[in-house]
């Protein structure tokens, strides 16, 4: 079955995955400053891979260590892994591939979502579920801290991304009322400074915010109905009702999760006899590249960056990708390995279809092993045995 490629299906494959850096989040967030992702899952503190100094990902390039077939340069897959004896007939079940009422109307309920819009309250005071706008300004012991200040800040009420009680004291407040909220900090927080830069401790200290809001606005979701597909989505994807909208995810869904089993099966029944480093450096520094970019955007050392999102350091927040990389490089030993055991190379319409999302962006290699991967999945794909 071949992958549909329409716009839609960017639904299937959209992560919430907001990184808050201002300091006046960061600083009202509930996870505790002193403790670590890392420490949380993997409970190393350096990569088995090295450090990050260790890599060289300042001017990473997607194409690099490809060749023009999409293979990676000097290796020969099947020298490092053994292919399961039934690759070209895998036993999947139905099951397992064919999606449920659920998971459909799951991604329904994530794309109405998506185009939800935003509605103006004013004859009420604000309840869970509304969005406010807020200025706020917190103190311990009376003196104020860094991070503990913010104007125009939009906060979802019930998100439960503050610190337990700061959302529900603004629960039943109107527009332009100031008040106070009080709260404590979870032990194990981190310190904060004043504006001399002396340390104030916060673990366990209660904290009163003054805050102003500004703003009240909730979130209206449209109805599925076979007008609001067609005004939406019978130009970019074809489809004109609600009952067309769903047999499309119904589809995307079934073949997302054939690529899933696929890779699942071949992952579990392949034996590696070792994972080349040059793989794994290569998306080490991929990962690398991309959040020393993202701290850079928001002008920040990695280090702090990594601080942010609840790792000790950078080799922290490498460390507990380690398993990520490992998975990467063996899903391309694996269909590189078998595009060389059963001779498959990507058709003209693979590479075009691949070249017209990838090349720009990530290279002519990169771009052809993207082609080639789609190209072994079909071949997989078309000759597995489902029951």
């Amino acid at each position: 079955m071949k992958r549909i490629t329409k716009i839609l299906l960017c639904v299937l494959c959209a992560v919430a995955a907001v990184l808050c850096v201002a300091a006046a989040c960061f600083m009202l967030l509930k996870k505790q400053g002193s403790t670590t992702a890392s420490s949380a899952t993997s409970g190393a503190s350096v990569s088995i891979y090295g450090k990050v100094s260790d890599f060289d990902y300042a001017s990473f390039d997607y194409s690099e260590g490809l060749d023009d077939n999409g293979h990676w340069t000097g290796i020969r897959a099947l020298d490092y892994v053994t292919l399961p004896e039934d690759v070209s007939a895998l036993p999947l079940s139905k099951a397992d591939i064919e999606p449920t009422e659920a998971e459909i109307q799951t991604q329904i309920d994530t794309l109405l979502n998506q185009y939800a819009t935003t509605q103006n309250i004013t004859g009420r005071a604000a309840q869970s579920g509304d969005t406010v706008n807020i200025d706020y300004s917190g103190a311990v012991d009376g003196v104020a801290f860094t991070g503990g200040t913010a104007t125009g800040y939009d906060l979802t009420l019930g998100s439960h991304s503050f610190i337990d009680g700061f959302e529900d004291q603004i629960i039943g407040h109107n527009i332009g009322d100031t008040f106070d909220v009080t709260v404590t900090f979870p032990e194990g927080y981190g310190d904060s400074t004043d504006a001399e830069g002396n340390t104030i401790t916060l673990s366990g200290k209660e904290a009163v915010f003054s805050v102003t809001l500004n703003a009240i606005t909730q979130s209206v979701v449209p109805t599925l109905t076979d007008e609001w597909v067609e005004t939406n989505f019978a130009a970019s994807d074809d489809l004109h009702t609600a009952d067309a909208l769903r047999q499309y995810f119904d589809s995307a869904l079934y073949a997302n999760n054939l690529d899933n089993a696929v890779m699942d099966y071949l992952l579990s029944n392949s034996t590696f006899k070792e994972v080349p480093t040059q793989i794994t450096s290569y998306y080490i520094r991929m990962f690398l590249n991309y959040h020393s970019q993202l701290a850079t955007k928001y002008g920040m050392e990695l280090d702090a960056y990594a601080q942010a999102k609840g790792y000790a350091d950078a080799d922290a927040m490498l460390a507990d990708s380690d398993a990520y990389f490992e998975h990467l490089a063996k899903q391309d030993l694996v269909m590189q390995a078998i595009a060389e055991q059963l001779d498959i190379t990507p058709t003209q319409e693979q590479i075009d279809s691949a070249n017209s999302s990838y090349a720009d962006t990530y290279g002519a290699q990169r771009s052809m092993l993207n082609a080639l991967q789609l190209a072994v999945l079909d071949k997989v794909e078309e000759s597995a045995v489902l029951s």
